[in-house]
């Protein structure tokens, strides 16, 4: 057996160069891995995105009886490299289009995001290629009667290339008019995947075997017209993701899609707007539940709080505003001249004694004494410093979850710290709720990763600044922090605490803050989420720090307007 598989790979190795001459003469891949021994991957080829990289088991190709259908097999795998999904992006973009049209079969996102590539690569190659993946699907066996969405996609084959009715899926009539949509869908969307994955996972979603929804793994085989689809991935989350306007958008049934049926067919329906999201909000696009949703539905093992720091960090990065930068001190050193006269009335420290003995023994003032001239350096100023921010994030049970939908204050929270650590400053940051309630970085640092960590992170308790913490980074013997800071508060009407903090007994005035923002040197910035007239009772309580109310969208463009001329401005001021 084992030497039968070793001639099979060769003679599938051969066939490669033709599998990418399919595509074009540019088309470009290193060799397939052509496995001898079982990999247990449920199907005979597959393909990843992390490498692009296509893979064969040989051992499945010999039971399924399709080793002379090489060249159909391999072209359809450099499919997914060039046409779907071609990448991770578009490969998570497509299955989020998927999950959108299934509804609530989440588990079910794989199979059909396959089925979808599938049918665009192999109507590719069977009309424009003059590859015959029919005989490939016909040698496998026609989908049987049992299986509805086997039947659907069979019978979409049959219309595509023209098949009698029976050649790929089992005789009747059930799925006719919907495989006659699902035909038309497939043409008109041939090159873009992403834009009809809605509108098909809606199609099929009815042809769906009411047994999988109890066991996905029950009926899931839709014989020979899918392939193994994508294995890939690294579990990164692409940028691209959270910020696509149309990932979240409704999907549209193939019958009321112009594009399928034509202007002129599709009844009288309200229109879909996309909204993109404005400055900052999510809009259409994913929120970050959903995104969190849709990779473990991919399979990925990404925590809700990776998913929510990956989502606040690209829909920052629009948003990052010149952080301030401290010019460094001007110093200079003095270089020793020649002797120079000393009289009377020159300071008598600046007698230059052995040059004076050396010009004569007898000691003459005025006459005879002599002093050291200095000359100037030429000034040199050190390197500019970056204003480090100390960014203190509220999770109190007025706050919403950042992992589990859009919270501008979040985001108001990734803008400043991204800022800050592009240009090259520390961070520390820290959400709090109540007393000793606190994560954070432990620390000022640079560390991305643990500062987004710290800004999504949620607690959900009562209301209570961390004055101690405060105290102890600005004010403790020595201080945590060194050189000048931005000192940030995110938070609403809670922030109050930061000035009246609560005891057992009453709520008493304290000055930490206004001493620790003294003693940090770089300003303090207030960004809370309360109404515009809550303004001028906060403003009263916070001295010099400076209030930011930001409720929508639109507020967190202003506030990193705002925040970027006052930061400018102060330290202009401070250098004239």
């Amino acid at each position: 057996m084992t030497a039968d598989l070793d001639a099979l790979r060769d003679r599938w190795l051969a066939a490669w160069p033709q599998a990418l001459a399919a595509w074009g003469r540019t088309s470009r891949m290193h060799a397939p891995v052509l496995h001898t021994e079982p990999c247990h991957m449920g199907s005979w080829a597959w393909y990843t995105t992390d490498d692009p990289e296509v893979h064969v088991d040989l051992t499945v190709v010999a039971e399924r009886g399709i080793e002379d259908h090489a060249l159909a097999v391999l072209a359809h795998e450099v499919g997914h490299h060039l046409l779907a999904p071609v990448d991770r992006l578009t490969s998570l973009k497509i299955a989020a289009r998927i999950k959108v049209g299934l509804v609530d079969m989440d588990h079910l996102v794989g199979l059909v995001d396959n089925l979808w590539c599938d049918l665009l690569i192999n109507d590719r190659l069977q009309r424009q290629a003059g590859i015959d993946r029919a005989a490939l699907a016909q040698t496998v066996g026609a989908a049987q009667a049992d299986n509805p969405l086997g039947v659907l996609v069979g019978r979409t084959y049959e219309i595509l290339w023209g098949l009698p009715r029976g050649r790929l899926a089992a005789e009747g009539s059930a799925a006719e008019d919907h495989a006659m949509l699902c035909s038309r869908l497939v043409r008109a969307y041939a090159r873009d995947p992403v834009g009809g994955a809605a509108g098909f996972a809606r199609l099929v979603r009815t042809h769906i075997d009411p047994a999988w929804l109890r066991d996905p793994d029950n009926g899931a085989d839709v014989g020979g017209l899918a392939c193994g689809g994508d294995h890939g991935g690294d579990d990164s989350i692409p940028f691209g993701l959270a910020s696509d306007p149309t990932l979240g958008a409704p999907a549209t049934h193939p019958a009321l899609d112009p594009r399928v049926v034509g202007t002129t067919d599709v009844p009288e329906a309200t229109p879909v707007e996309l909204t993109p999201g404005g400055a900052g909000g999510a809009g259409n696009a994913l929120q970050p539940a959903a995104l969190h949703a849709l990779l473990t539905a991919m399979g990925s093992p990404t925590t809700a709080q990776q998913v929510a720091a990956a989502w606040y960090r690209e829909r920052a990065a629009p948003h990052l505003v010149p952080f301030p930068v401290r010019e460094g001190p001007t110093t200079s050193e003095q270089l020793l001249g020649g002797l120079d006269p000393w009289e009377v009335g020159d300071d008598l420290s600046t007698i230059d004694w052995s040059g004076t003995m050396t010009a004569s023994p007898v000691v003459v003032p005025g006459m005879t004494t002599v002093q050291r001239a200095y000359l100037e350096d030429e000034s040199v100023q050190e390197r500019p410093r970056p204003v480090d921010l100390d960014l203190y994030l509220d999770s109190s049970g007025s706050m919403p979850d950042p992992a589990a939908a859009y919270a501008p204050i979040a985001l108001a929270g990734a803008v400043l710290a991204l800022s800050a650590l592009r240009a090259g400053a520390r961070v520390q940051a820290t959400t709090w709720s109540g007393t000793g309630e606190t994560i954070g970085t432990d620390g000022f640092t640079r560390d991305v990763d643990a500062v987004l960590q710290a800004v999504v992170a949620h607690i959900g308790g009562g209301t209570s600044f961390p004055l101690a913490l405060l105290e102890r980074t600005h004010l403790g013997t020595p201080p945590t922090a060194t050189g000048p800071t931005h000192v940030a508060v995110i938070s609403d009407s809670g922030v109050t605490t930061m000035f009246r903090p609560w005891s057992a007994e009453d709520e008493t005035s304290s000055d930490v803050a206004a001493r620790a923002l003294e003693s940090a040197g770089g300003g303090g910035s207030l960004v809370l989420q309360i109404p515009e007239s809550y303004r001028h009772g906060i403003e009263a309580l916070a001295g010099d720090y400076d209030v930011y109310p930001v409720t929508t969208d639109d507020d967190l463009v202003t506030f990193a307007r705002d925040f970027s001329r006052a930061t400018w401005g102060r330290q202009s001021r401070a250098r004239t």
